[in-house]
């Protein structure tokens, strides 16, 4: 079995995140797959299913999108909110307002449960195209509430060096009510993802390692992105024969990077 290091690549709208590992690959000519063991696999997909949300914004959402949330009336039934049908059809209304203006939708959303109340209220990532004012009336006219209450508040999406992590976070922080704690439309795009294998030594993974604060090192193997942090920590663990848990040490980092040329990236602020 040869050993070598694998450059698991993620880049999505002007980001892009590296997961460098160590694999074994078979030298037989019969197989060409290289898979890490079987634990260390399970603590990356983990990992991956984490960050998904926050690839998938970045690659269907621009700054001119929208971040909503939208909340029920005080006195309105809690039964009735814990239902939903205000939001679904509010959500088909906005739909065939997209329709009527020529504009493609995509969307995000969940659910969450107020921590005082307990009453429902939604986040939604919606892509821009019409006027927010349009996106406001067609909420907050299913309360029948006065000029005055605004029962929606809607920001433009703001990226930072960490991409949106932050709204991706904000977005399933409560996974009560929703499956996979977030729900989307069929429309948006996938992350776009590749691996190459070889390139890293192990020498130099250790490098990579032992110098995390070195943008230029980073920036070398990634030739037109700006970095903006690695991390080399995986905390992974096994049983051992007495039955105890046991930390595993892995040489693994994850590195993350956007574009240089990215026009609307707030590069003064550190983190989303």
């Amino acid at each position: 079995m040869k050993k070598l290091n694998r450059e698991s690549i993620h880049k999505s709208g002007d980001y892009m995140e590296v997961d460098i590992f160590p694999v074994r690959k078979p030298t037989s000519r019969r197989s060409t797959k290289a898979k890490p063991t079987r634990p260390v696999q399970q603590k990356l997909n983990e990992r991956n299913a984490a960050r998904r949300l926050t690839w998938l914004l970045q690659e269907n959402f621009g700054s001119n999108d929208y971040l909503c949330e939208l909340s029920y009336p005080a006195d309105f039934p809690y039964d009735k909110a814990l239902e939903g049908r205000e939001f679904t059809c509010f959500l088909r209304n906005i739909k065939n307002a997209y329709k009527k203006e020529n504009k493609e939708v995509k969307y995000i959303h969940n659910t969450e449960l107020g921590k005082e109340n307990g009453r429902p209220h939604y986040h939604l990532v919606i892509s821009g195209g019409i006027d927010k004012k349009t996106i406001e009336e067609k909420w907050n006219r299913r309360f029948n509430v006065g000029e005055k209450t605004n029962l929606i508040h809607i920001s433009p999406l703001r990226f930072t060096k960490t991409g949106l992590a932050g709204t991706a976070f904000y977005l399933t922080k409560d996974p009560i009510l929703c499956y996979r704690s977030y729900c989307c439309s069929k429309n948006l795009k996938q992350p776009r993802e590749s691996q190459r294998d070889g390139r890293i030594s192990g020498r130099k993974l250790q490098e990579l390692r032992n110098d995390i604060y070195n943008a230029e090192l980073f920036e070398k193997l990634y030739p037109g992105y700006v970095f903006v942090d690695a991390d080399p920590r995986l905390d992974m663990y096994d049983i051992n024969e007495y039955g105890e848990a046991e930390k595993i040490d892995f040489p693994y980092i994850t590195i993350r990077l956007y574009k240089k040329d990215s026009k609307y990236i707030l590069r003064n602020r550190e983190y989303a």
